[in-house]
Parts: structure tokens; sequence; C-alpha cells
């Protein structure tokens, strides 16, 4: 028995197998141009740090900075003895040999220490008591262009600043303060019995009249106390000088100077 096939009858003719082929064709074609990777993007080019201008070489250190840098020198008075500093905060000691009739000798020791200058003058004039104080003597000096702070205590009760040590009395301080173009300040103490202190005084001042930054040349020999200082008046301790009383709303007036006339200069006492 024969099967009958059920459709439509297929024209030779018909395009349906030529359109399909040139669907599947389409779909290759598509599927080809979505697997296709894009052609990759070149790398930035890498930046490039601008080059750092080259430093100027270093100046050399001016005569000034150095010559700032160098530590104080001087001369040992020839009678002293220079001895082992006790402790560290010392930069050099010495022994005073005794005047006639005292029976212990003096000593000066030397420090490198800071700080406002007159609280340290003050500071070593407070150690002394029962001294009558119009005998303090307080001036500053200048040798090689340094300062020096000078105050002398001729005799008076010496504690040594310790509060529970017996007063000596009949003792003197010469004491300075010289301060150098760094800002160094070197502290000369030098105490002992009155007379012993007196016959070193002279000494004392010749070894500040030679002070000089190391290398340097001393001054000429043989100035006076006074020659080189500026004195500053003489002030009792725990006293302040006063200015003179001006009644409110007037001004010190200057003395009258003749038309032509310089001021005179004061007459040096005699």
């Amino acid at each position: 028995m024969k099967q009958r096939s059920l459709g439509y009858p297929r024209s030779p003719a018909s395009p349906l197998p030529w359109i399909a082929l040139a669907l599947s064709a389409g779909v290759t074609l598509g599927s080809g141009c979505k697997n296709e990777s894009p052609a990759p993007t070149p790398p930035a080019p890498a930046a490039v740090a601008p080059a750092l201008p080259t430093p100027p070489p270093a100046a050399a250190p001016t005569h000034a900075a150095a010559a700032a840098a160098k530590g104080l020198e001087w001369d040992d008075p020839p009678q002293w003895k220079k001895v082992p500093p006790s402790s560290a905060m010392r930069k050099a000691s010495y022994e005073i040999p005794a005047a006639k009739g005292d029976k212990a000798p003096g000593e000066l020791n030397v420090f490198i220490l800071g700080g406002e200058i007159e609280p340290n003058i003050k500071r070593w004039v407070d150690e002394f008591s029962g001294f009558d104080p119009k005998s303090l003597v307080r001036h500053d000096r200048t040798v090689n262009d340094m300062t020096q702070a000078v105050v002398e205590v001729p005799n008076g009760n010496f504690s040594g600043g310790m509060g529970g040590k017996q007063a000596s009395p009949n003792y003197g301080l010469l004491g300075a303060i010289v301060v150098t173009p760094s800002g160094a300040e070197y502290f000369f103490k030098l105490t002992g019995p009155s007379a012993t202190v007196k016959a070193a005084r002279d000494p004392f001042y010749k070894m500040l009249d030679g002070m000089r930054l190391e290398g340097g040349t001393p001054e000429k020999p043989g100035a006076s106390p006074e020659k080189k200082s500026e004195a500053a008046p003489t002030v009792p301790a725990g006293h302040a000088v006063t200015a003179p009383v001006v009644p409110a709303g007037h001004a010190v007036a200057a003395p009258a100077v003749p038309a032509g006339h310089a001021p005179a200069a004061p007459a040096a006492k005699k």
C-alpha cells in the first residue's frame, strides 16, 4: 500500500533553498565579525620627570664665621700657679699666692656658662655680706672688640654661695665675664683673703688686657682698668639708679649755649 505524502508540492524553481543558504552565510559572517578583537591601543609614553637644577657649590665659610667659632685665649700670670680643675665644669683653675699676713691662698676658676650678665654679677655679689656698698666696683671694658663685665668686692664676709657653709671674713672678689663673638661667655672668678685679692688685682687686669680669640694678637699691655672702661655708676646692692624728678608737663631743659659756641666739656678732676 503506497503512502501518500501530505503537503504542498515544491516547485523546481522555488527560491527557498537559496534564501536559506544566503541567510546561513550572513549569520556566519556576522558571527565572524563579532569574534574579531579590536586592535590593542598602544601604551602612552612614560612621563619623564623634569631635570632638577644642579645645586650650587657650598660657599666657603667666611672669615667672620670662622672667627666666631674660635675660643678665648689669654696669658697666665707668671706669679700664679695653674692647677688641674677640680670639676668638669671648670675650664681652668689657678692658685693665687697668699699675700703677707694671709694664711690661705686665693683661687681663680674659669667657667664657660651662659645667661644674662647682670644677674650673674648680682649672684657673685650676693655671696658677700657685711661689706660697704660704696666699695663695690662695677664697670664694663672692651678688649679686642669683646665686652668684659667686671665687678670687685674689696672686703666682706664670703659664703661661697653655699647655704650651710660658714662665711669667711675679710675676703674679696675680682670677677669678669668676657663675651666672645660667638656668644660664649667666659666667667673668671677670683676669690680669697682681702689682702691676697688686692695683690692679685694688677695681674688680673693684665690677664684681661691680653684676652683674644685663638690665634689672635693681644692688645698693647699697660692700659689701666679705667682707660679701657666704659664706667657705670657705682650703685649699692639692692638699690637702683633714680632719674631726676621732673614736674608733670615739663621737659628737662638743656643748658643754654651762646650762638656760635660749642658746649664745653666738663673739667677733669685732679
